[in-house]
C-alpha cells in the first residue's frame, strides 16, 4: 500500500500545493501584495512534482503492487512523461501570473490554487487506468478551469467566456458519461483492462452499443482539444479570459486531453473485437483531423486579435494532433491487432506547450492597470519599445508555423514521418494537406512578427508588465524551444519511449494470458530490455478474471 501511495508522489505534490494555498490564504493580510507569493511557491511546487517524475522515470519500470491502486491509477513511463509535462505547464503559468493578475485587479489567493487544482486533475487525468478515475479527474480540471476562465469578474468578457465553456463543456461531460456507461455495459467493467479483455474477441450482437459508446467517448474529447465540429466555444473562451489563463488553456488542456486520448484508443478500445466490428475509427479520426486543420487556419486568417487568433491556431494544431493519432505500430509483445502510438504526439505536444507558453506570457506583459494589448495595431514596435517580449513573442509564433531551427519545425516533421510510415502511406493524402496547411499558417504567424518589428510605432505611450518571475518563464520557454530544437534527438527518444509505455504492465499480463503460452516469455524479454528495468511483482488478484 505504501509502495502505491510513494508512486503517487507527484500528484500529491500537485494536490498539497493547492489545498496548501486555499487554506492558509484566508489568514495572510489583507492587500493583493501578499498574494503574489503564491506564484512562486506554487511554481516551486509544481517543479518539485517534475523533479518526483523524472527520477521516477529515471529509475525505470513501476507498478502498482495492489488491485486498489493499479485498477485506477499507473505510475507507467507513459504517465510519468504527461504528468511531467502538464506539471511544467502548471509551473510556467505560476511563473507568469502575480503581477499580470495584479494589474488586472485580481490577484486574489485562490486563482493559484485553481491552477494548481487544474493541473492536478490533468496529471490525474493522464494516469488514470479506469473510466471512473478518468472522469473524476477530468471534472477537477474542467471545474478549476470554468473558475479561471471567468476569473476576472469585473469583464463582462471573462464572465460570459467562463458561462459559455461551462454550459458546453458539461454537455461534453455527459457525452463522455454516457460513453462510458455503454463501455461498463458491454464489459462488465470499468478499468482499461477489463474493457480490452472484452475486446479480444468480437460479439456481432454488440456492435451498435460498442459503436455508440466508442463515438460518444470521442465527441467528448474532441470537444476537449477543440476539434470541430465541436470547436466553437474555443475562440470567446480563449479572448475572455485572462492571457495567462488562455496560455494554460492552450498549453496543459490540450496535453492532458490528447493523454488520455490515447490512453483511450490503445489501452482500451483495443484488440480483435474492435477490428472484427469494422468500427472505422481512425478514418473517423484522420477526417476530423483534416477538417479541423483546415478549418482552424483558414478562420485564423482573418482574425485581427491575437488572442483569438491563437484560438483558431490551437483548433489547427489539434487537426495536426489528431492525425497523429492514426500514426501507430505494432505492439512488440502482444502483436496485431494490438498496436502502441508512435512518439509523434507526445513530442508535437511539447513544442506546442512551450511555444503556447512563451506567446501568451509575452502577451501579458503588455498591458498595465486592467488593459490589455492583444490587437496585432497595438503590437506595432514593440520589437523597439520592449525587445525582451518581442523577441520572445516572435519565436513563439515561429516556432507555432514550424520554421527551422524551432521545436516546432522539429515537431511537425516527426508527425509528417510518423504519418507516412503507416501501412505504405496511407494517409499520404492527409500528410500532403497537413503541410498546405502549415503553409497557411505561416501566413497569420508571420504577420505578428512584422507588426512587433516592421509596423510604424503607435503615438500612445505605453506601459508593460515587468516581473522577474515574468521574465523567467519568458526566458525558460524560448531557451527550451532553441535548445531542444537544435538538439532533439533526446527529446524525440524519451517521447517515444513513453508512448510505448501507453499499456501498463498489468494490461500486458492479461492480454498476455489470453493469448498463448509463448506469451509470457515474450513478457519477460521486454521487461529486461536495457531501456526498463524488470517489473516489480504483481499480486495474482491482478489478473483479473473474466466479466
Amino acid at each position: 500500500m505504501l509502495h502505491d501511495l510513494a508512486l503517487t508522489t507527484p500528484l500529491l505534490i500537485l494536490l498539497f500545493a493547492g489545498l496548501f494555498t486555499l487554506v492558509v490564504d484566508p489568514f495572510l493580510p489583507a492587500g493583493d501584495q501578499s498574494r503574489r507569493f503564491w506564484g512562486p511557491f506554487n511554481a516551486a511546487m509544481s517543479a518539485a512534482a517534475i523533479v518526483a517524475a523524472a527520477l521516477m522515470w529515471k529509475s525505470g519500470h513501476h507498478e502498482m503492487q495492489t488491485v486498489a491502486f493499479g485498477a485506477h491509477l499507473s505510475a507507467s513511463t507513459y504517465s510519468l512523461f504527461f504528468v511531467s509535462l502538464v506539471s511544467l505547464v502548471g509551473m510556467m503559468t505560476h511563473l507568469s501570473s502575480p503581477k499580470y493578475m495584479l494589474e488586472q485587479g485580481v490577484g486574489y489567493g485562490e486563482y493559484f490554487a485553481m491552477v494548481s487544482f487544474a493541473t492536478f486533475g490533468m496529471a490525474t487525468m493522464v494516469s488514470a487506468e479506469s473510466v471512473i478515475t478518468l472522469f473524476i479527474s477530468l471534472e477537477i480540471m474542467s471545474m478549476a478551469i470554468y473558475v479561471l476562465v471567468a476569473f476576472k469578474r469585473t469583464s463582462i468578457a471573462s464572465v460570459e467566456a467562463g458561462m459559455k465553456y461551462f454550459i458546453m463543456g458539461s454537455v461534453a461531460s455527459a457525452l463522455l458519461l454516457y460513453g462510458m456507461a455503454f463501455l461498463y455495459g458491454l464489459s462488465g467493467g470499468t478499468t482499461f483492462v477489463e474493457i480490452q479483455r472484452a475486446l479480444v474477441t468480437a460479439k456481432p450482437d454488440q456492435a451498435v452499443w460498442l459503436g455508440l459508446a466508442v463515438l460518444l467517448t470521442l465527441a467528448a474529447f474532441l470537444f476537449k482539444v477543440a476539434a470541430v465540429p465541436f470547436h466553437m466555444w474555443a475562440p470567446d473562451a480563449y479572448e475572455g479570459a485572462p492571457t495567462t489563463v488562455t496560455g494554460f488553456m492552450a498549453s496543459g488542456v490540450k496535453v492532458a486531453a490528447f493523454g488520455a486520448l490515447l490512453k483511450i484508443l490503445y489501452a482500451a478500445l483495443a484488440g480483435q473485437g474492435m477490428d472484427d466490428l469494422h468500427l472505422p475509427v481512425a478514418a473517423i479520426l484522420s477526417t476530423v483531423a483534416l477538417v479541423t486543420m483546415t478549418v482552424g487556419n483558414l478562420l485564423a486568417l482573418v482574425q485581427k486579435n491575437v488572442k483569438r487568433m491563437l484560438a483558431y491556431s490551437a483548433i489547427a494544431h489539434a487537426g495536426y494532433l489528431l492525425l497523429g493519432t492514426v500514426a501507430s505500430t505494432v505492439d512488440p509483445v502482444l502483436g496485431a491487432p494490438y498496436a502502441v502510438p508512435g512518439g509523434a504526439v507526445p513530442f508535437y505536444l511539447i513544442g506546442y506547450s512551450l511555444a503556447s507558453l512563451a506567446g501568451f506570457a509575452a502577451l501579458a506583459s503588455l498591458g498595465k492597470n486592467g488593459e490589455e494589448l492583444t490587437t496585432e495595431h497595438q503590437l506595432a514596435g514593440l520589437g523597439r519599445r520592449y525587445p525582451f517580449a518581442g523577441a520572445v513573442l516572435s519565436l513563439a509564433m515561429l516556432s507555432l508555423a514550424g520554421v527551422p531551427p524551432t521545436l516546432g519545425f522539429f515537431g511537425k516533421l516527426e508527425l509528417l514521418r510518423e504519418v507516412l510510415a503507416v501501412d505504405n502511406a496511407k494517409y499520404l493524402p492527409h500528410a500532403i494537406i497537413l503541410v498546405l496547411n502549415s503553409v497557411v499558417s505561416a501566413y497569420y504567424y508571420l504577420r505578428v512578427t512584422v507588426y512587433v518589428y516592421m509596423r510604424p510605432e503607435p503615438k500612445v505611450e505605453r506601459e508593460y508588465v515587468t516581473e522577474p518571475s515574468l521574465t523567467w518563464a519568458m526566458g525558460l520557454a524560448a531557451a527550451a524551444i532553441l535548445a531542444i530544437g537544435v538538439m532533439p534527438g533526446k527529446a524525440i527518444n524519451v517521447a517515444t519511449l513513453s508512448a510505448h509505455a501507453v499499456r501498463t504492465g498489468i494490461a500486458t499480463k492479461n492480454l498476455v494470458h489470453l493469448r498463448g503460452p509463448d506469451a509470457p516469455a515474450k513478457v519477460a524479454e521486454v521487461a529486461a530490455a536495457p531501456q526498463e528495468a524488470p517489473a516489480a511483482p504483481v499480486a495474482e488478484p491482478a489478473v483479473i478474471p473474466q466479466p
